[in-house]
This record gives C-alpha cells, structure tokens and sequence, in this order.
C-alpha cells in the first residue's frame, strides 16, 4: 500500500474500497505525524467520497483519546457527514496497541453519537499503513 498506487480518479472514489483508503491514508499521514504520532480523520460526504483530511498531531502514547472526544463531536456535528476513516500515526511496530485500540473505541464513540459510520480505521507508522481487524460479528445467531 502506498499513495503511490492512488489513481488519478481517486478524489472522485468513494473510500469503502480498503485499499485504496489504506493509500489515501498513506498520502494523507506524513512521515512527521507518523514518528511524532497523531490522529487524522478523513472526513467523507455522504457519497463516501473525501470531504477533507483532518490531522491532530503530537498525540503520542500518553495523550488520553477520550479527552478529546466532547471536542470532536462538537466540531464534527454541524457537518453532515457521510462517513469517518480513522488513521493513527505513530512509530514503532505495525502490531496494534493498546492506545491504538483506545484510539479506536474513542472514534466509534464519536461515531455512534454523530450517527455516522467508522469506514476504516489504520494504524500509520513509517514502515506502513496497517488496517484494523475487522469487527466481529454473529452470524445465524451463532456465537463466535
């Protein structure tokens, strides 16, 4: 996955293809935000297309996510959002944290009360663009 693979038509496209939001996230998430860490929400139109980039930067590891979370839902809301990628820059490994999960659940947070979807969410660090696993979910009210 790189911003080298985009497309020219990429603005055009709606970002529920993970891959492509994956480079979009690449071009988006500088090598500064990744290594001084930061949180960058894509915020998409209804169309899921690109509204516009949104970066929080030096949030490193001992910044509390949910501090923020009253301030982006007020600032989000008036928006009319069609959908929200989240990408948390940091160095290190590409394996999830424990801060990136608490990213994570701080988005779907503010997700759930804006009552728009979380996309995709990636971890960004210099080596690569990572996505979060996908949600679990039952199926045929089995149990898994």
């Amino acid at each position: 996955m790189s911003f080298d693979d985009l497309p020219e038509t990429w603005p055009d496209l709606p970002l529920d293809d993970p891959l492509l939001a994956a480079d979009v996230v690449d071009l988006v998430v500088s090598h500064a935000d990744r290594v001084g860490g930061c949180a960058a929400f894509l915020l998409l139109e209804p169309d899921l297309r690109l509204r516009t980039p949104f970066v929080v930067g030096e949030v490193g590891d001992a910044r509390d996510p949910w501090m923020l979370r009253d301030g982006l839902v007020e600032a989000l809301g008036p928006l009319d959002l069609g959908g929200v990628v989240l990408a948390r820059g940091r160095d290190g490994s590409v394996l999830l944290t424990d801060t990136d999960r608490a990213w994570h659940e701080m988005v779907l947070d503010v997700c759930r009360r804006l009552g728009v979807p979380l996309v995709a969410a990636f971890v960004a660090t210099p080596a690569a663009v990572r996505s979060f696993p996908a949600p679990l979910r039952a199926a045929d009210d089995l149990a898994s």
